[in-house]
């Protein structure tokens, strides 16, 4: 059995058993449809890489998901949602594709963009490195919403902020509003990057799965998509070192930061246990030293696989940069004006940063070769597909207002401690990024001025700008940026090193590992851990959901209208339970506190009127302020009876507030 089928093999039994685990046969159904929501690429991708080649496979599933994702939105565009015409739209979409690509002999044409031909032995890399997509995203995603011994749903934080988030936003879009509206402020439309949020939205009811199955399935499925497209960005530098990519790209995954090390020799210096890591926010250290905050790729998959979706459209536009430079095709360079789009598409920082690097190293080709102005001019079709991204998101106003947040200038948190905190996050890779930037004639770094741009512009971005709202957000995505452009310089560092002594090379790719690996194992291990149910910086490790309180969110969905608006008191609820009614309710709330969403001023504002609902001793004039605020039912348990002593007066004024629910926790008023 060659290396290359066992690797397959491995790959499909471990991925068998996460989707098994994940939800059985509705996660199978589940991704048998996200493969099938790829589809409507695949010739876009056989034309652009080559239909023998793996590089036309993975940049056609990115463009198949972008494709279905926009068939989707059309549907709920005109107004006239419903799973017959999202299959329909899809339908269309794949016969055009397809039918395009037959008549115009796609399939059979020489590839746009020729890259270095594929070999068994690049299968084997890929597949191999791609092992570490169920390793890392199967046993932290299957604990997401477990349930204990009493039957109480448990979430463990850091999910509970993301993911939580997420799935109250494909609960809204499920709605099939245009545009979605803000769950947390059921007045206005929602202003964020959802785009990505469409397939499941729309695929979970179509294949049974609830909206918490149809993010983790296609969490997993972005995660294989995201690994390799960054290996195929990287094998286009060095294509004749397959294992050495594979291993550059491994390192830069599971062992790219010393804060796991470093918070084991904190809490041992501290005369405690390794128990105690299991109450730190390991990957986010860099914060005690009041520096930027990193995430590692890991979180990319666990947390935010939106941007890690944004991450692989982008990173297609570097093997264009390799193979055919500033010489490209048009039709090339239109194309990958297309990926580029569809990674601003997805999140317009992250598709701005990587137009920027495929800018640059065009120019530099374009130099390097004396193509002159006109060559270099050629490369403005790239800006087509861009400019009708942004237009696109300005249609769907996903970004209004985001631009007035951002400043510009070294300031906190980046200012803080600058070289410390970048060698905590970055550390144990940067000796091998260094060692990449050696010359060595027989693999010259021209191959790797992409790479080598994203990695500057990343450090710069990440230390030059910085939002206003919410000071870590450019420090996550540049964070995440610097990683996926590292790959290449890293296996480039390893080839120097091999070159010099084997032993050296071996020597320092076990030292990274011994530096970096804490990390992710710290990580991985609390991104499950569902039984530490502590205290944490102003939130307990793992958020609960009792059987009273499931019963009362389950009634919500049930019984009540989809777009109505059901509240419960936002401020008591905290960091916690913050979204309980978007997220476990599915409905909107008139107020609220999110704390994954830009803040502005109108969420204190109407949570304090919200708060006065609850607080004032007169029940009418509580019912006066929720039918100004449009309350069709309001949510009390235990969190609201022990902060509000006057939500008796529900009860006692049943010709305003009827009673719709109850149980032994959980009452539900219906505001008359």
């Amino acid at each position: 059995m060659t290396l290359a089928r066992a690797a397959g093999l491995g790959l499909a039994a471990s991925l068998t058993l996460v989707i098994w685990a994940l939800g059985s046969v509705v996660a199978a159904a589940y991704l048998i449809g996200f493969a099938l929501a790829t589809l409507p690429g695949l010739p876009l991708g056989f034309r652009l890489f080559g239909r023998r080649h793996a590089g036309g496979w993975i940049a056609g599933m990115l463009f198949g998901y972008v494709i279905t994702t926009l068939s989707f939105w059309a549907i709920v565009f005109t107004g006239n949602a419903s799973n017959v015409l999202f299959a329909s739209a899809w339908a269309l979409a794949s016969a055009v594709a397809w039918a395009g690509a037959w008549f115009g002999r796609w399939i059979a044409a020489q590839p746009l963009v020729a890259l270095p031909r594929w070999t068994a032995r690049d299968t084997a890399a890929l597949l191999l490195v791609l092992q570490l997509v169920p390793v890392l995203t199967g046993p932290a995603l299957a604990r997401v919403g477990s349930l204990d011994a009493d039957g109480n749903r448990l979430y463990r934080a850091y999910f509970t902020a993301d993911f939580v988030w997420h799935a109250a936003l494909v609960a809204e879009l499920a709605k099939h509003s245009q545009p979605p509206r803000n769950p947390y402020l059921a007045s206005e439309p929602v202003h964020y990057y959802w785009t990505y949020f469409v397939v499941p939205a729309t695929l979970g009811p179509m294949t049974g799965a609830d909206v918490e199955l149809s993010l983790k399935v296609n969490a997993v499925g972005t995660a294989l998509l995201f690994v390799s497209a960054l290996y195929l960005a990287a094998w286009s530098a060095l294509p004749t070192f397959p294992f050495t990519v594979a291993s550059a790209l491994f390192l830069t995954i599971v062992a790219s930061s010393a804060e796991g090390l470093a918070a084991m020799a904190y809490v041992l210096g501290r005369g405690q246990s390794l128990d105690a890591l299991r109450n730190l926010n390991v990957d986010a250290l860099s914060r005690g030293l009041n520096g930027l905050r990193i995430d590692n790729l890991p979180r990319a998959m666990w947390y935010t696989p939106h941007h890690s979706l944004a991450y692989a459209l982008g990173v297609l536009a570097l093997p264009v940069a390799i193979a055919a430079g500033v010489r490209a095709r048009p039709l090339a360079i239109l194309v990958t004006g297309m990926a580029l789009g569809a990674s601003v598409m997805i999140n317009p920082l992250v598709g701005a940063m990587f137009s920027a690097v495929y800018a640059v190293a065009i120019a530099v080709d374009g130099f390097r070769t004396g193509s002159g102005f006109r060559g270099l001019f050629r490369h403005a079709l790239a800006v087509i597909p861009v400019a009708l991204a942004l237009g696109w998101i300005a249609l769907n106003r996903i970004a209004e207002g985001a631009g007035s947040t951002l400043h510009f200038g070294l300031a906190d948190p980046a200012s803080n401690t600058p070289i410390s905190s970048f060698l905590l996050s970055f550390g144990p890779i940067l000796p091998l990024v260094a060692a990449g930037l050696v010359p060595l004639d027989d693999v010259p770094f021209r191959r790797m001025v992409g790479a080598g741009a994203g990695l500057l512009i990343s450090v710069l971005v990440m230390h030059l700008v910085v939002m206003k709202v919410d000071l870590f957000w450019i420090g996550f995505r540049t964070g995440h940026l610097f990683f996926v452009f590292a790959p290449a310089v890293v296996a480039r560092g390893l080839i120097v090193l091999f070159r010099s002594s084997a032993r050296v090379a071996w020597g320092a790719a076990v030292v990274v590992l011994l530096v970096g690996l804490p990390t992710t194992v710290i990580d991985a291990f609390n991104a499950q851990d569902v039984e530490n149910d502590r205290m944490g910086p102003g939130f307990h490790w793992t958020v609960k959901l009792t059987p009273p309180e499931q019963d009362g969110l389950r009634w919500i969905r049930e019984h009540t209208p989809i777009d109505a608006v059901v509240q419960a008191e936002p401020i008591v609820r905290g960091r916690e339970t913050w979204s309980l009614i978007p997220t476990w309710g599915q409905r909107r709330m008139a107020g609220g506190e999110p704390i994954s969403l830009m803040h502005v001023s109108s969420y204190d504002t109407l949570s304090g009127e919200v708060n006065d609902i609850y607080q004032l001793p007169d029940p009418v004039a509580a019912w006066r302020l929720a039918r100004q605020l449009g309350i069709d039912f309001l949510y009390v348990d235990a969190t609201e009876r022990g902060a509000y002593p006057n939500v008796k007066k529900f009860d006692h004024d049943p010709d305003h507030f009827a009673v719709a629910f109850r149980n032994a926790e959980v009452t539900i008023y219906a505001v008359k």
